[in-house]
């Protein structure tokens, strides 16, 4: 019944088929042909015309193609469960691929003709030159190259500078290979062809039967239930879109904006996500019934007719026009005019699919209507072009509580949930993850689920998915599947092949890994209208599968695909996209093209298969030997995530396809020379653990992105010299074995327009010929390692106008000069950062004053981030005009000449001002490490008034006599250090976090004792405290012996208190009952803790943790009614829990670990209201009776709901 059922399904969700066309094909045989050398002999003629001949019918058969293509969609869209027509597209999918295989031959061909003439060019020039003509100051080092890892022999010789040919070249070594592949196309379409044009005419056929009034033939075979929707709704309840309703009849109901007589509220949504039933209910609502003086719901779908809409809305209001038949349009819409004068109205136009709806705002604006309000509801935004949508609602799933009991009543109907096993519940919470908070997958899967309330039914469902076999047309998958048919024919291929990525728990890969995949099976191509990339064109096919509700929102770069459009795509793939599970397969469909590996597999499986495209491997096992198999040869993406790996073998050149490589996850610690004849190769991504890179990579001319995780692992320069189309991220390494500035011009780095990203670094100190290396206007990162005989920072750098990140690591003593003819210096840089190193910054002129203008610097006038980092001394910044600055993390500084108060810069500030201290009014964030110059931070710390955050680390101690201007402070964070307040007047009115680490003090010092116990008036926000390791200062130090928790007294915005190696013996009530808002205490590492008596006076605590204190033993006499959560850990004298907690209403977790004594559980029981109890490392003997049914034991805990307890023996 099942396998029937997903037929049925299958045969009305059609495949993606990508363009079939033989443009680019006859473009290379065209090239082909032209650059083929006369024929020396009649053999190579005759071959020669047939393959002009093979060209010129191909020619004919452009526009047989698209026809055929055409005609099949037709056809299809007519009758989705017409076997004849479904098995004529999977053929001309079939001719698609062996078109794209020959057209990957011949670009294969080409770029290895380039590889040669390169290759040879190179080899002519070097022997042109004889190795020499380099710059006289560059001969030191001739002959002395040194290498950053291990080189093949092959890297200097010019013998082998080219691959083997015999064993490297393309399988198509001769015209008559080539007119073979061609042939075989030929024959293929004029197959196709033919049975499409019986098809048509049993079409035409059925058409003159149907049209005689006999009946329709193919109603039998291929009848549908369709969707349509009305204003009635079968549902008694609406769940979890109160406050959509609510804003809803507000809307509706309230005066118009902008004076408009028609106001439009699109809800916008996936397929099943509630549009439709919230749009009813709010239809049906008393108050808007009686609202509006006429309502008209209009169900649109994909078949928008102006005219029958106008017509139902006229009969709706006027239903004696029913008797009118006319259907000019002019006449119905004068009519709906005259019927709607005075009148409220509320139309609602249900599952709308193109913008044509807008044509039906003219006649509605230009009425004299009192008010005219309209409901579209639609999933594709793109078809709310040019209305306003500050009213728009994006609907998305209900929420989990909401969510949850519409669950269960779809589920269990009648039946009482309570009245079934916990498992059972868990088992429904595991498919409930999966429906994405869809309303109708809840119902889909709840009448599945409700056939059969047993654990083996449920679990059926969870592993097998056999939801997704519903046909009905109100069923979940019908409902996405439209969604996927009105996506535009180019997006159908690059959604569905998502699900090969995209089938992790999170369902998430990264944006550019998938578009990447998608170039390299051809579902992008270049456009030759404009300049965009093929990269370009694929972010914005992400950008509409996500409008689109196909993907959900990103998280950063990454894209995200939920389990129900992850299984439509899996099934729309029609077998061609298999998840292989060693589990759930036995043998692999040949029909497969993408396939990932999840665990092992038999390489054997795998070369029963010929047609694959994509191969991702989770474990490569075995797999090398294979590589070179029929079944690779056509592989476009190999992906292999196995850290046991640890070579890639010579076979991979038989992957002349290969266009997407990535071997970031294994431990290969060489790439073979092999590699380097993968001429088609566009991503290239290597391990961290990689020692030797091929010599002859340089031979990878259409390669893109070269990625390794080890930033100091890159490619030589002269590896560079053909690599043209790198972009994104490029590393060059050893750049100390450039001879002179021929080998710099030869790589021509100023032409890779698409780097935004360089790494540049160099092993050891030599006279350098790079400085001139970088003008990449697009550049927006830059990293330069130990350029140490650089002087001077080049000034070209500082007209980069992209650039955003500059990291400047162990490049000794260097200057940065300021343009003075130029009107900003770095003009976009958001981030410096300098690491070991001495900095000077000056002007080329002799004033210092030229690197700043009024009011704003010339330099890094938008520099928001300055990190300082184990530098000798930085010197010449004019940090009083770097306004924008944000962050500023210092680290190991010895001098930082600008901040203190005798630097020239500071003359320009005025006296009032530096007695103020106003000097960056912006700087948001700022943290010091290593820094022992107390002057140095006085200084520094009082110079930024509008700080939030502040950080100090292992410094000396700071002492403060007028912090309190920090007004907008809202966090300090102190390691290692003593903090010394003066002055606490005025108060840190926006302080609230503070953490207190590693033997940490802040010491408030002259304060007088008559505020010393309203101290907590000085800290009226604080909500977070974290005290750590601080038991010899306890962490705060008052002039009086305040103790904690003494010293927390009053501070009741404080929600949030972590002590650790505190000396806290008690809670005292009075200090207790003024936290209101504490609900999370966390008490480790006490060693004086006794007793937890007096916690019971706080009114909100939730979650009570107390971990490593030896001597904690006993609990408050009185309970402690708002706990939640209680976690006791390594607490060695705890022998017991207390006696009134069955009496907690709110307790639903409890975690007992590593406590030997623990051997009793309360008489009194456990709350009713636990769900998870986990009892760890404690007493055997309470473990055994836990665990034995009927003890007292068994019997306290059995009721707990879920049974989420542990047992573990010591």
């Amino acid at each position: 019944m099942a396998s029937a059922t997903l037929s049925a399904l299958a045969g009305s969700l059609l495949s993606p088929l990508r363009e079939v066309s033989l443009e680019k094909l006859i473009g290379f045989l065209w090239d082909y042909l032209s650059s083929s050398p006369s024929p020396s002999s009649p053999d190579e003629a005759e071959k020669q015309q047939q393959l002009k001949d093979s060209l010129e019918a191909l020619e004919d058969a452009k526009l047989t193609v698209r026809l055929m293509q055409s005609r099949i969609m037709k056809l299809f869209q007519k009758h989705k469960q017409n076997e004849r027509v479904v098995g004529l597209h999977n053929k001309l999918k079939d001719v698609g691929y062996d078109i794209q295989d020959l057209e990957s031959e011949m670009n294969y061909m080409e770029l290895e003709r380039k590889v040669q003439e390169n290759n040879k060019a190179e080899e002519e020039e070097e022997e042109e030159g004889g190795g020499g003509g380099g710059d006289s100051s560059s001969s030191q080092f001739s002959g002395k190259r040194s290498f950053p890892f291990r080189l093949p022999t092959a890297f200097l010789s010019k013998k082998k500078r080219r691959l083997t040919e015999s064993s490297h070249s393309s399988s198509l070594s001769t015209d008559e290979d080539i007119v073979r592949q061609v042939t075989s196309i030929l024959k293929q379409i004029k197959s196709i062809e033919s049975k499409l044009k019986e098809e048509t005419m049993l079409e035409e056929l059925f058409d003159q039967i149907k049209l005689n009034g006999v009946y329709d033939p193919r109603e039998y075979h291929f009848t549908q239930n369709e969707r349509v929707t009305t204003s009635t709704t079968n549902e008694r309840k609406i769940y979890g879109r109160n406050d959509e309703i609510q804003w809803l009849i507000e809307f509706l109901t309230g005066p118009n904006v902008n004076n408009s007589k028609v106001s439009v509220v699109p809800i916008v949504g996936m397929g099943g996500i509630g549009k439709t039933t919230l749009a009813q209910f709010v239809f049906n609502d008393r108050e808007i019934e009686n609202h509006f003086d006429e309502k008209a719901w209009i169900y649109v779908s994909n078949h928008f007719d102006r005219c029958k809409i106008t017509k139902e809305m006229l009969h709706v209001i006027n239903p004696n026009v029913q008797r009118c038949s006319t259907s000019n349009l002019d006449f119905l819409e004068r009519e709906l005019q005259r019927h709607l004068i005075g009148k409220k109205f509320l139309l609602v136009l249900d599952d709308i699919w193109s913008d044509e709806w807008q044509w039906l705002l003219a006649p509605l604006q230009s009425s004299q209507a009192q008010v005219i309000k309209i409901i579209v509801t639609c999933r594709d935004p793109t078809v709310l072009r040019s209305i306003d949508q500050g009213n728009k609602m994006n609907l998305e799933g209900i929420d989990d509580e909401e969510y949850w009991s519409l669950f269960l009543n779809c589920a269990f109907a009648e039946n009482n949930p309570d009245n079934y096993s916990q498992k059972l519940h868990d088992i429904g919470e595991q498919i409930v993850k999966k429906l994405m908070g869809s309303p109708l997958a809840s119902k889909t899967v709840g009448k599945l689920l409700g056939r059969d309330l047993t654990e083996k039914h449920w679990n059926d469902v969870l592993e097998n998915d056999l939801w997704k076999l519903k046909t009905d047309a109100h069923d979940i998958m019908p409902a996405l599947a439209l969604s996927y048919y009105h996506l535009p024919p180019h997006l159908q291929p690059c959604f569905v092949y998502c699900s090969v990525l995209c089938n992790h728990n999170d369902r998430r890969c990264e944006m550019e890994e998938l578009i990447y995949m998608w170039i390299a099976n051809g579902y992008i191509h270049e456009s030759g209208s404009n300049s965009k990339t093929m990269h370009d064109i694929g972010e914005e096919y992400c950008h509409e599968l996500l409008a689109m509700g196909f993907f959900d929102k990103p998280v950063s770069t990454m894209v995200k695909m939920h389990d129900l459009m992850h299984d439509l795509a899996l099934l729309v793939s029609h077998g061609e996209i298999c998840i292989y599970n060693r589990g759930k397969y036995e043998k692999l469909s040949k029909n497969v093209r993408h396939l990932y590996v999840q665990g092992l597999i038999d390489p054997r499986l795998v070369c029963k298969t010929n047609n694959l495209r994509t191969v991702v491997l989770e474990r490569a096992c075995g797999m090398s030997p294979f590589l070179n198999h029929e079944a690779f040869k056509r592989v476009r993406v190999l992906v292999i995530f196995d850290y046991t790996m640890l070579e890639l073998p010579e076979a991979i050149y038989h992957l002349k396809h290969l266009q997407y490589l990535d071997l970031l996850r294994t431990t290969i610690r060489s790439i073979p020379e092999s590699l380097c004849g993968l001429y088609q190769l566009r991503v290239l991504k290597l391990p961290e653990y990689l020692l030797t890179l091929p010599s002859q990579v340089h031979n990878l001319i259409n390669l893109e992105i070269l990625y390794t995780s080890n930033r100091k692992h890159g490619l030589m320069c002269m590896q560079l010299r053909n690599l043209n189309k790198l972009r994104r991220w490029l590393s060059i390494v050893s750049l100390e074995i450039i001879c002179n500035k021929k080998e710099v011009t030869r790589v021509k780095l100023n032409e890779r327009h698409h780097i935004k990203e360089l790494n540049l670094s160099w092993n050891i100190d030599t006279v350098d010929c790079c400085k001139h290396v970088v003008q990449e206007e697009k550049l927006q990162k830059l990293y330069l390692f130990k350029c140490r005989n650089w002087a001077c920072l080049p000034t070209a750098l500082g007209l980069l106008a992209s650039l955003k990140v500059l990291h400047l690591d162990d490049i000794g003593n260097i200057t940065i000069e300021c343009d003075d003819s130029m009107p900003e210096m770095f003009p976009s840089l958001e981030k410096l950062e300098l690491r070991r190193a001495t900095v000077s910054f000056k002007s080329m002129s002799s004033s210092s004053r030229s690197l700043t203008t009024p009011g704003r610097s010339k330099l890094f006038p938008r520099l928001q981030i300055l990190t300082v980092e184990e530098c000798d001394e930085v010197n010449g910044l004019p940090m009083p005009k770097l306004s924008t600055l944000k962050m500023l993390p210092i680290q190991h500084l010895t001098l930082l000449t600008p901040i203190t108060l005798k630097t020239e810069t500071t003359t320009e500030i005025g006296a009032q001002q530096q007695q103020e201290g106003w000097v960056l009014p912006n700087l948001k964030c700022i943290k010091i490490k290593y820094c022992e110059d107390k002057s140095f931070m006085w200084d520094l710390l009082l110079r930024f008034p509008s700080l939030e955050r502040l950080w100090l680390s292992k410094c000396s101690p700071v002492s403060l006599p007028a912090v309190g201007r920090l007004s907008f402070l809202t966090q300090i964070i102190l390691e290692e250090v003593e903090l010394i307040l003066e002055d606490l007047a005025p108060v840190f009115p926006s302080l609230e976090q503070m953490r207190i680490l590693k033997k940490s003090t802040i010491i408030f010092q002259n304060v007088p004792s008559s505020v010393t116990t309203q101290i907590h008036n000085y800290f009226p926000r604080l909500d977070y405290l974290k005290i750590e390791e601080c038991d010899e200062v306890n962490g705060l130090q008052w002039p009086i012996s305040f103790q904690l928790p003494q010293c927390l007294y009053g501070l009741s915005s404080l929600t949030y208190v972590e002590l650790s190696s505190a000396k806290i013996k008690n809670f005292p009530t009075e200090v207790m009952t003024t936290l209101h808002a504490l609900y999370y205490l966390h008490l480790g590492n006490c060693s004086e803790l006794l007793s937890v008596e007096g916690l019971q006076a706080l009114p909100s605590l939730t979650c009570l943790y107390i971990s490593q204190c030896p001597k904690f033993k006993t609990w408050c006499t009185e309970e402690m009614p708002t706990l939640c959560d209680i976690n006791i850990s390594t607490c060695p004298d705890l022998a017991s829990l207390p006696t009134w907690l069955h009496r907690l209403p709110s307790l639903k977790r409890l975690r007992i670990n590593n406590c030997p004594k623990f051997d009793s559980l309360p008489e009194g029981g456990l709350p009713s209201s636990l769900e998870t109890l986990e009892i760890i490392k404690c007493d055997p003997g309470l473990m055994e009776r836990c665990q034995q049914e009927q003890s007292p034991e068994w019997l306290i805990i059995q009721h707990i709901p879920k049974r989420k307890y542990i047992f573990e023996f010591i």
